[in-house]
């Protein structure tokens, strides 16, 4: 009796310290496949807009936010909690099919997949993109 008792609380005990479940994992940042894709807008942070429909220009697009890591963190809002975020929004002629927002905290350049997750990307890779578009 005294083993069945030492065992549940050995078990209450591992429970306990690993939470009782599985760590929520962020799903690969899927993205749509380039010959879908005719033109991309970008919103900067500071309000800046303009569209590029190169296909060079798209495919190297797909390329960098494809590089993004995955964090442990969910996207779980429409927008990012930040006020201070840009946007890339994924064109197939007049219809969005993606949109991803882009913001800058914690000393990191994150993306957010609405509904999906929260990814940290490189600023450079990220402000490269934005300045070479045609």
């Amino acid at each position: 009796m005294r083993k069945k008792g030492l065992l549940i609380c050995f078990v209450m005990l591992v429970m306990l310290v690993t939470g009782c479940g599985s760590k929520t994992t962020v799903p690969h940042l899927g993205l749509p496949d380039t010959k879908e894709i005719t033109a991309v807008k970008v919103i900067t942070i500071d309000g800046f807009s303009c569209s590029c429909s190169d296909k060079e220009w798209i495919g190297q697009f797909v390329s960098v936010i494809s590089s993004a890591q995955a964090t442990d963190k969910p996207a779980i809002q429409e927008h990012p909690a930040s006020n201070y975020y840009g946007e890339f929004i994924i064109l197939n002629g007049e219809e969005v099919i993606e949109c991803i927002y882009y913001d800058v905290k914690d000393s990191g350049t994150y993306i957010e997949k609405t509904y999906q997750g929260i990814y940290e990307i490189d600023m450079d890779e990220l402000k490269g993109l934005i300045r070479n578009m045609k």
